[in-house]
């Protein structure tokens, strides 16, 4: 019996989703596993901001699906649905029809104007790329055009800058604008003091999942940097160029920013199934709708219960955790198995403003500043180790790191301290000459004997392992081991010398060879060889220390002048290349 799975949408929870499908049906040749998105790429909607306030490029931001799940049974269709038929369980786009057994609605959300008039016409959201880059365009046209006009009135709406509202996405924008119009005034010669920027929130007080300490903080640090931070009062509309409180107060500005918060998209609102008053489809606590069995909600989409009668707030690890719950529940639907409740575990969140400064509460740690922000880059890499795989965690990271790099702050300046390679070929000079002194190493082993005579590793031997400042834990490790088997470990160490020297020589497994460089560096520092430094000469060190770190450098750095270049690209696509049932599967689901 063939099961066709349909996960309807590639944002953080279709993508868990559909991972989560294939780990678990990977040996189960009946099923098929598609997502179908209106783009080919995922998209990283909770760095949107830094798009727009021009930190990093928006392609940092999109990741390819193709990329993510090539090598899994998942199939890519792009391709944008506006019909389902729940009754004959088919997805219609203005092409094509698909039809499903089991069908994941994650089509994600859409900004609420929480019925504030104006919004539509006059102030500009941030809940996708192409609102990133309106915001981004339209901020450097405000700026080119003060410093053109002669009207006083109109320079200062033109250089005022206002946000409503004061969650996670209204501060994350603020604290892109503190420093890129701090850029730009000294860039256009416009005095920083000119420029106003606001941020409004009808609570009583900004970021209100944070407790009053953190809150107080990122307040504190949004005013000293020249932010007029208002709370307590609605916005009551908005009109051309004009902000208007409950309270009557009124700010002229060319640039209004919508961020007062988020419900179901259109299509989920409209599908016909039973929604609740934020447009998200009721679902049961397997995620199921109340309308249709086989047909879950998740993320955004969907009214999923939580604690004391609550909704699941609309984040990150809501969405991957409903996620993953919605497709292990049709698995165990098709293996016969029980289905699983939710059950969220929400681990905390973090809140940049700028790229220097954030404020986090995760697992019960308040933080602030650089060990904040070194948290939150710290998620967001893990997440691209999550979505990336053995397959491609490290150029998803190594990219992250990159971008984050080019820009102001001090944890990205650290990121960009390990991932420039503007001078990486230089390095061509020293990988060659350590994999010549391993190489050499080595054969002076082999022209000694190491591979025939168990001679060299035994206790009191010229070459035993162990010297004069050796470590005691490792002096018990070598007599309890390595002494009992002389002769495998010499061929060991001989045959793992030559193979380092000509994995860097060559740049075939460079990162391999350095670290193993690196293996046999801190080995002979246990073994106390040399002194691990010198009480009769201040800072002179063991030379193995400088061998040590000249390894470290090393990692990663095959692509330059080196086989790994060719060989790394070539073995990925060996090791995880396409499946060949997946366009089968496809036909299953594509109706003719």
């Amino acid at each position: 019996m063939s099961n066709n799975i349909i996960v309807l949408g590639a944002g953080y929870g279709g993508v868990a989703a559909a991972q989560t499908l294939h780990k678990k049906l990977k040996k189960h040749p009946d099923s098929t596993i598609t997502l179908i998105d209106r783009n080919s790429y995922h998209t990283l909607l909770t760095e949107l901001h830094e798009v727009a306030g021009n930190r990093i490029e928006e392609d940092a931001l999109k990741i390819d699906l193709e990329r993510i799940f090539s090598s899994t049974k998942v199939n890519i269709i792009q391709d944008e649905i506006n019909n389902i038929d729940f009754e004959n369980q088919t997805l219609s786009s203005e092409e094509h029809q698909y039809t499903y057994d089991y069908l994941i609605m994650g089509a994600g959300s859409k900004p609420s104007h929480c019925g504030v008039e104006g919004v539509a016409e006059h102030a500009f959201t941030l809940w996708s790329m192409d609102d990133a880059n309106s915001i981004k365009k339209h901020v450097e046209k405000c700026m080119q055009e003060a410093r053109m006009t002669d009207d006083p009135a109109k320079r200062k709406e033109l250089l005022s800058f206002a946000v409503a509202g004061g969650g996670f996405t209204g501060v994350e924008m603020v604290g892109e604008l503190i420093e890129w119009l701090d850029e730009y005034s000294k860039e256009y010669n416009i005095p920083r003091n000119e420029i106003e920027i606001y941020n409004f929130e009808g609570l009583d007080q900004i970021l209100p999942n944070l407790s009053d300490e953190l809150v107080e903080k990122a307040m504190n640090y949004m005013r000293d940097n020249g932010v007029n931070v208002k709370t307590g009062e609605f916005v009551d509309k908005i009109e051309k160029n004009k902000i208007i409180l409950n309270d009557g107060m009124e700010v002229n500005a060319e640039t209004i920013i919508w961020t007062c918060g988020v419900e179901a998209a259109d299509f989920a609102a409209n599908s016909g199934l039973a929604t609740d008053r934020a447009n998200r489809i009721k679902v049961n606590k397997y995620l199921q709708t109340e309308d249709y069995a086989n047909v879950y909600a998740i993320g955004d989409n969907a009214a999923a219960p939580w604690d004391d009668d609550q909704i699941l707030p609309a984040l990150v690890e809501s969405a991957q955790q409903t996620g993953e719950c919605a497709a292990k529940n049709i698995v165990a639907e098709i293996k016969g198995d029980s289905k699983e409740e939710l059950d969220p575990n929400l681990h905390g969140v973090m809140v940049s403003v700028g790229s220097s400064y954030a404020v986090a509460e995760v697992m019960g740690l308040s933080l602030t500043g650089i060990p904040a922000m070194f948290m939150k880059h710290s998620v967001n890499m893990f997440y691209r180790f999550e979505i990336g795989g053995i397959k491609e965690t490290y150029s998803l990271i190594t990219e992250y790191m990159k971008e984050q790099a080019s820009h102001k702050g001090l944890l990205p300046q650290l990121f960009g301290f390990v991932s420039e390679t503007s001078r990486s070929l230089w390095l061509v000079l020293l990988r060659i000459f350590v994999g010549i002194m391993w190489l050499y190493e080595g054969y002076t082993k082999v022209r000694d004997g190491w591979l025939t005579s168990a001679d060299y590793l035994v206790s009191g031997a010229s070459a035993s392992p162990i010297g004069d400042y050796a470590v005691g834990w490792y002096v018990w490790l070598n007599e309890a081991i390595i002494f009992k088997f002389p002769l495998f470990f010499q061929i060991v160490v001989t045959l793992s010398m030559i193979g380092i020297g000509i994995s860097l020589i060559f740049g075939l497994f460079a990162t391999l060879g350095a670290l193993g460089s690196v293996g046999f560096s801190i080995n002979f520092l246990l073994a106390g060889q040399y002194a691990h430094w010198s009480s009769d000469y201040p800072g002179h060190f063991s030379p193995l220390f400088w061998f040590l770190f000249a390894s470290i450098t090393l990692i990663g750095s095959g692509r330059s002048f080196g086989l790994d270049y060719y060989v790394l690209p070539w073995l990925k696509n060996k090791i995880w290349s396409r499946p060949k049932n997946k366009d089968q599967d496809l036909q299953k689901v594509v109706k003719k």
